[in-house]
């Protein structure tokens, strides 16, 4: 047995079998693992016999020099079990060298880390929805004396009509009518800041959709309103470009609120004078940029550093959990872009910059396609149409590529191919017809479709850069149809 020497130097179980499967040698190693004596191993020469849940000689049929298995779970006798890889070697004289990778270890570290990783998740997540809380309970003072007064005002309206009908004198129409409108009012007015909070606090944080950024950032003031006047600070809210983004629009509003509120903190704390916040939605070519500025005393050196930390922070105990910011950070990370604090030489500025919408919109189909239209690109400036399509098309036929503009559409045609073009005729700077012969100007052929809510069609006939039309309101019929997709759901 000298040619097998090596294989007992070998810290796995290595054994070498005939070709009617028989144990010829085995290692040191080998016989440890499967817990069998010499005299036990003799007496069952079949490797087949000392373990379960896996077919080893199904295996070894119709090798060719070299295999290596799947990761597999064997049984051994005594129910003892193995994550193994079982690696097969042709040898001289029709021989086999059997080895098992034990890799149990690895296996079970595996399955306990990947249980870590879950539960930190849900501890994030639930950490993230106690910095909403404490944000809600930094400025829910304000939201009551916000609801406390419209509520006043729909009660004596409502008392003032009660009045009013009980006296059975009419002619005060006019009286009523105003009433009416008031209380109207004053409901809209709680019915939007109860939204706002339910939205806020809303915890489903993958619900992704197109919408711009000013809507988001709007949304967000709606509940810093009473803090800032109650502060009386001056807001200046500037939108230098159109912001289409595919985010979940709950965490970037919980970064603005934190923003904004930690300025409107640091205000207050500065005794500023003409005490201001500023904010602007601005762009270059690759990304999006939102910047939040104050005319307080800024952030002293010895903290710039500190301020992305988890659990930094300089308020008073039990005022803030220092998480604010770290989570902010963690959320524009997560869309690929950043959240800087800017080096200014009064007050304090951060900028998030958030990558431009065809970066993050690639949407694609786990469905099989057997059509000529397999990657569509849509161009629209309008969110709701962009949001109709990822509805649409969520479970195929086909998978969709997203543009805000005619700009944004040439530079993803720059580096991605596209089977077919669907773009909205009324759009900025260039229409859909201008779109589709620039394209053409510049060597590309790709079909292009128009949309449009002008019913004549024939304005588009005398175009042959245009494959098709289809007016709005459309359904998902309808774009299969002027696709020439047939529509496998009704078959």
């Amino acid at each position: 047995m000298a040619k097998y020497e090596l294989y007992d130097s070998i810290f796995e179980p290595i054994c070498v079998i005939n070709n009617d499967n028989e144990i010829v040698y085995y290692n040191h190693f080998f016989a440890s693992f499967f817990k069998k004596s010499p005299r036990v191993l003799k007496k069952s020469p079949k490797l087949s016999t000392l373990f379960t849940g896996f077919d080893i000689e199904d295996f070894l049929e119709d090798m060719n020099d070299v295999k290596v298995g799947p990761e597999v779970e064997i049984f051994l006798e005594d129910q003892t079990f193995y994550h193994v890889i079982i690696k097969a070697i042709e040898s001289d004289n029709n021989e086999k060298v059997i080895c098992f990778n034990d890799i149990s270890i690895e296996k079970n570290l595996y399955t306990k880390y990947r249980y870590q990783i879950e539960e930190l998740k849900q501890i994030h997540n639930q950490i993230i929805q106690a910095d909403k809380l404490s944000t809600i309970g930094e400025i829910t003072a304000t939201i009551s004396h916000e609801i406390s007064n419209p509520l006043t005002i729909a009660s004596g309206n409502i008392e003032l009509i009660s009045v009013l009908l009980a006296g059975e004198e009419l002619k005060e129409n006019d009286i009523i009518h105003e009433s009416i409108s008031d209380t109207r009012e004053s409901i809209d007015r709680i019915t939007k800041i109860v939204k706002g909070l339910k939205s806020f606090l809303h915890n489903r944080e993958s619900d992704k959709k197109f919408i711009t950024l000013e809507d988001i950032i709007n949304k967000s003031l709606t509940l810093l309103k009473l803090p800032l006047e109650q502060n009386q600070i001056s807001l200046d809210f500037n939108v230098n470009t159109s912001s289409i983004v595919k985010v979940n629009p709950i965490e970037i509003e919980q970064v603005i609120i934190n923003l904004v509120t930690n300025a409107i903190h640091a205000l207050g704390e500065a005794n500023t004078k003409d005490p201001k916040i500023s904010l602007s939605i601005s762009s270059n070519d690759v990304c999006y940029i939102i910047t939040v500025k104050d005319n307080g005393r800024g952030i002293p050196e010895e903290n710039r550093g500190k301020i992305f930390d988890s659990f930094f922070t300089t308020k008073e105990v039990g005022e803030g959990t220092g998480l604010g910011l770290s989570i902010s950070s963690k959320i524009i990370d997560s869309y690929s872009g950043s959240l800087e604090l800017i080096d200014t030489k009064t007050g304090c500025e951060f900028q998030i910059t958030l990558p431009k919408m065809e970066t993050t919109t690639f949407t694609d189909s786990e469905l099989s396609v057997n059509h000529s239209f397999q990657k569509v690109l849509i161009i629209d400036n309008e969110p709701k149409i962009l949001n109709l399509f990822t509805n649409f098309f969520a479970k195929g036929p086909i998978t969709l590529i997203f543009a805000s503009s005619a700009i944004e559409a040439k530079r993803i045609l720059e580096g991605t191919d596209v089977d077919a073009i669907i773009t909205d005729y009324d759009m900025p700077n260039m229409n859909g017809v201008e779109f589709a012969k620039d394209i053409i100007k510049n060597g590309l052929n790709t079909p292009t479709f128009v949309m449009s809510g002008v019913a004549d069609k024939s304005k588009f006939d005398n175009h042959k850069e245009i494959k098709g039309f289809i007016e709005k309101p459309f359904n998902r019929e309808d774009i299969l149809n002027m696709l020439g997709i047939k529509n496998e759901e009704q078959d």
